[in-house]
């Protein structure tokens, strides 16, 4: 049901627009008409607007002397009026035929066939449009107040000014829903019939009025709806960017008053949902067991790309956790690496170990175990050269009988102090060899050199390596 604020609108809209409507049409004189007719320029055209109407008449019909002639101006005519002037055009067109004053007629011709079809057009359009702008204006009065319905109002305010705010004003209409979107691009599509100068008299006052009348429900409902969002990384990625996404939305329908308590609600949720989620992410760091893999998990709790829209007080403290978790982990990986390397027997397989899975497995830790890494690397390299002194030690002596075999499928067997066979298969190549003073072997096959060292059980020499197998 229409409220009584509704039909008051209406009825104040209604009467605006009818201004001079009591006027009666009158029957000019023909000699007048002729006149008045031989006025008329085929390149003057009026359009209502610049809204995108199609709609046009001849300049003339908007000129003082059509008012001077017919008593009221063209606006103000009905449409059966513009039937009747249709008709006492027909009655001078005739006088003037049969004096054959074929000019006279033609222009008066002229301007019936544009009165008969795009001004009688147009005044049906234009009654109909003012008839229907307060009818969609009284039907949207029943929407309830929402940010979506408030922006709609304050761009509707100005939708008659230039293209670009009644495109502003049919953007708002759009986010509107069901029936007041369906009114809203009614109430539009009606203005795009109406003269510019009456748009702003049909709409503003009204819509001005219902804004202030919403604004401030809005401004509760908005920061009704922040302090409501869920502790989630899609409302911190929200709230980041809240205060500018809210005054490009709705800068033009709420004020500076209006965006003081929206900001406050906004840092407010923003520093509860960051509290809230710095907690959860503290006690999910701390109870990560304290060992090798404390590091990589601990990166992906305190990734910083994925916490880069905390409060910076919650992300300080959560780097302060991820920070002494660290610490409690790499206090426990260094001890317990320093046992086993301690209790490694002075072997070749300890040496293996220590080169193929210790070295390697520290190398591999994350960048945030620098520190610790350091630490380990540095107690792995000591235990390694122990143990290679003492393998050193019982590896001394001649090379007399000893073979050595590569993962490449090479072996090397050496015959005695001087003759070494190079093996490939079932191939077997004769060479020398020379043992230095300093541990290096000089081994030379088909005159080609190769220096090897020996370190333990193993030969090496660049990218070769050859383990002992006798």
């Amino acid at each position: 049901m229409r409220s009584i604020r509704g039909y008051i609108a209406a009825a104040l809209a209604a009467s605006c627009l009818s201004t001079g409507a009591e006027a009666q049409i009158r029957t000019p004189d023909c000699e007048a008409l002729a006149a008045w007719a031989a006025r008329y320029d085929r390149a003057a055209q009026w359009r209502p607007n610049q809204l995108g109407t199609s709609r046009w008449v001849p300049t003339l019909m908007l000129d003082a002397s059509t008012e001077q002639l017919f008593g009221k101006p063209m606006l103000q005519w009905s449409e059966a009026e513009a039937g009747e002037v249709v008709q006492g055009m027909q009655a001078c067109e005739r006088q003037f035929q049969q004096a054959r004053q074929f000019e006279k007629r033609n222009a008066i011709d002229t301007m019936r066939g544009w009165t008969r079809n795009n001004v009688t057009a147009y005044l049906r359009a234009l009654a109909a449009a003012r008839q229907a702008v307060p009818a969609h204006l009284a039907a949207l009065e029943q929407a309830p107040a929402s940010p979506q319905m408030l922006r709609f109002y304050a761009a509707l305010a100005n939708a008659g000014n230039t293209p670009q705010t009644f495109n502003a004003a049919n953007q708002a209409a759009g986010q509107l829903q069901g029936d007041a979107q369906a009114q809203a691009r009614g109430l539009l599509q009606a203005l795009r019939d109406m003269p510019q100068a009456e748009i702003g008299q049909a709409v503003s006052a009204t819509a001005n009025a219902r804004a202030a009348s919403m604004r401030g429900a809005v401004r509760d409902q908005i920061v009704a709806d922040v302090g409501q969002l869920p502790p989630n990384a899609q409302s911190l990625q929200w709230l980041a960017g809240a205060p500018q996404a809210l005054r490009q939305q709705y800068g033009t329908s709420l004020g500076a008053d209006d965006f003081r308590p929206i900001d406050a609600a906004v840092a407010a949720r923003r520093s509860a949902i960051g509290t809230e989620a710095e907690k959860a992410i503290v006690a999910e760091i701390a109870a990560v067991p304290a060992n090798a893999e404390a590091f990589a998990r601990i990166d992906q709790m305190a990734d910083e790309r994925a916490l880069r829209l905390l409060p910076p007080e919650n992300l300080a403290k959560i780097r302060s956790a991820a920070a002494e978790q660290r610490k409690k982990a790499g206090e426990v990986v260094v001890a317990d690496v320093r046992r086993k390397l301690g209790a490694m027997p002075q072997t070749q397989e300890s040496l293996d170990l220590i080169d193929e899975d210790v070295l390697p497995g520290i190398a591999a830790m994350p960048a945030s175990a620098n520190e610790q890494k350091a630490q380990l690397t540095t107690l792995a390299q000591e235990r390694r050269t122990a143990i290679l002194a003492a393998v050193n030690r019982v590896e001394r002596g001649s090379l007399r009988g000893r073979s050595y075999d590569s993962a490449a499928g090479f072996s090397l067997e050496f015959v005695d102090r001087t003759r070494v066979f190079l093996k490939m298969g079932d191939q077997t190549t004769a060479g020398t060899y020379t043992e230095e003073s300093d541990g290096r072997v000089v081994v030379t096959v088909n005159n080609q050199s190769m220096v090897l060292t020996r370190e333990g059980r193993n030969l090496t020499g660049g990218p070769a390596l050859f383990k002992r197998t006798k």
